[in-house]
């Protein structure tokens, strides 16, 4: 709790405000709201906790089908991903694989009078991991995003460095990676000192449109 406390203070002070939701979502809102393709391995009870018997409810028809168009044959000079969009795929409910289905539904929600715009959120997420001591299927994710037109990837960058280093990692470093929902998209490495090695600690971009 306080780790959770020391994070928040951090994005506070860098102007963000807090965003909530919750911990089961739907697959529109945890993968199709995000470019994530319905045989994308990650949609797998390997990876994902699935709720048998339940079905979700899908937001309005008009997002609906841009994510469908999206997905088939793509907007804004993408091609998609050039296959059939099932809406029943979109309504299973999952316990959530990461917090930036809470960005997205953020973005869907947005009105054009609360921009430029910053928000963050600290929340629990799930997934199908073997444990290690790098993995778990159960942890906190901290997740951020800023709605601007007058950012770009640099700026993302200084968002990351200041806030990694008052997390306290000293070795960090930025290494080009793919996301489906991101482009250009960045993974983030922190140097164990115990350990003697780098290693993932975080993943981020620019949203695709």
């Amino acid at each position: 709790n306080q780790a959770i406390e020391y994070a928040k203070r951090i994005w506070l002070d860098l102007g963000f405000k807090e965003m909530t939701g919750n911990i089961i979502q739907t697959s529109f809102w945890n993968f199709d709201a995000l470019f994530t393709p319905q045989d994308h391995p990650a949609r797998e009870t390997q990876d994902t906790f699935f709720i048998k018997g339940i079905e979700g409810k899908l937001p309005d028809k008009e997002l609906v089908i841009k994510v469908k168009q999206a997905h088939e044959s793509g907007i804004d000079k993408s091609k998609g991903w050039q296959y059939e969009w099932h809406e029943k795929e979109a309504k299973k409910i999952l316990l959530r694989t990461h917090t930036t289905c809470l960005s997205a539904q953020i973005l869907a929600n947005l009105n054009p009078k609360d921009l430029p715009a910053k928000y963050f959120t600290i929340g629990k997420v799930f997934r199908n991991e073997t444990l290690d001591w790098k993995h778990g299927f159960e942890f906190y994710q901290t997740e951020g995003i800023v709605i601007s037109e007058d950012i770009n990837f640099l700026h993302l960058l200084g968002y990351l460095k200041e806030f990694y280093k008052k997390m306290g990692f000293d070795k960090i470093k930025f290494v080009p990676s793919f996301f489906a929902y991101t482009e250009p998209s960045v993974e983030i490495q922190v140097f164990h000192p115990e350990r003697k090695e780098w290693f993932e600690l975080g993943g981020a971009g620019i949203f695709r449109p």
